[in-house]
């Protein structure tokens, strides 16, 4: 496992808005993916009882994660990704329940907790098991595999993960973001004429986002006025 070198106030930003975003956008559009699926599997004919059977798992795996919730909220990593006892942990519902939303929302998760106690590689590899419908939760899984990337110091394939990730959200405020956090990976990988283009281009087009003042800042930096 390779850990991130302390310090860099572009990993320290990166880190500390990753865990706290990922977990955010999972419980918010967690209602949408399950309504989702439910309007698909309804449209197909003669398949009452697999239809059955995923609502069941469904309800199982929904049941089973808002057990969970608590100890994320408390910060309780460890418990949260392996369970203990009769508690199943997101590592198990991940494994169990892959074909159901609150599956796919497991890994999500499971992801993030990985990424809250330093474990990139694993983080990594959960994040990349993320299969959802919903863009703005498949493009905070690409952030997700960005953010591991950088804390593994991979900054150009960070960027391109950054990237695609601003292109998959739907949400404008988040696309701003992503390509902030594209273009200081850019940078962080001395690649400062296409960290210099995509900090302007958020500028331009997301004006007063959280992603323009960011970009704006970096500007500052690059030219030693800040």
């Amino acid at each position: 496992m390779n850990d991130i070198q302390s310090g860099s106030p572009v990993q320290q930003d990166v880190k500390m808005q990753a865990a706290d975003h990922l977990l955010y956008i999972a419980i918010k559009y967690k209602a949408a993916i399950i309504g989702i699926l439910v309007l698909l599997v309804c449209l197909g004919a003669g398949t009452f009882f697999w239809i059955r059977h995923q609502q069941t798992s469904e309800q199982e795996a929904a049941l089973k994660l808002s057990k969970i919730a608590p100890l994320l909220d408390s910060k309780n990593y460890r418990l949260a990704i392996n369970g203990e006892g009769q508690l199943d942990g997101l590592k198990k519902i991940t494994e169990s329940y892959a074909n159901t939303p609150s599956g796919n929302m497991a890994a999500l998760m499971l992801a993030n907790a990985y990424y809250s106690i330093g474990e990139y590689d694993s983080a990594l590899k959960a994040f990349k098991s993320v299969s959802v419908g919903n863009s703005d939760l498949a493009a905070a899984a690409l952030a997700g595999t960005g953010a591991c990337l950088v804390n593994k110091n991979q900054y150009a394939q960070a960027a391109e993960s950054y990237e695609n990730a601003s292109k998959k959200a739907e949400n404008s405020a988040l696309k701003s973001l992503y390509l902030a956090h594209a273009a200081d990976s850019y940078r962080q990988a001395a690649r400062l004429p296409k960290a210099t283009e995509l900090y302007k281009k958020i500028i331009a087009e997301w004006p007063g986002s959280t992603g323009a003042a960011m970009a704006q800042r970096s500007l500052w930096q690059i030219s030693g006025k800040l």
